[in-house]
């Protein structure tokens, strides 16, 4: 297990070392990583369910469609 070394009587650092240090754009990043919502709170994961969905339902539904022609045609021809 490591344990933290803090410095208490450390110098102060001046102005130009602390804004050479600065990073905001890459703290920031970071976080966002760290923090990105998950699959299922997104607009995006629910579009893509209800675009499944609908397609699944169409072709479900056309294939009924087609049996139904495709008997009627049946009993035509054997008339």
């Amino acid at each position: 297990m490591t344990q933290n070394k803090i410095n208490i009587n450390r110098k102060q650092l001046s102005s130009d070392k602390i804004r050479e240090q600065e990073n905001f754009e890459g703290i920031i990043n970071k976080h966002q990583k760290l923090t990105k919502r998950p699959a299922y709170k997104q607009k995006k994961f629910y579009f893509l369910l209800f675009l499944i969905l609908l397609i699944a339902f169409l072709l479900y539904y056309t294939d009924k469609t087609g049996e139904k022609t495709s008997k009627a045609n049946k009993i035509e021809q054997t008339n």
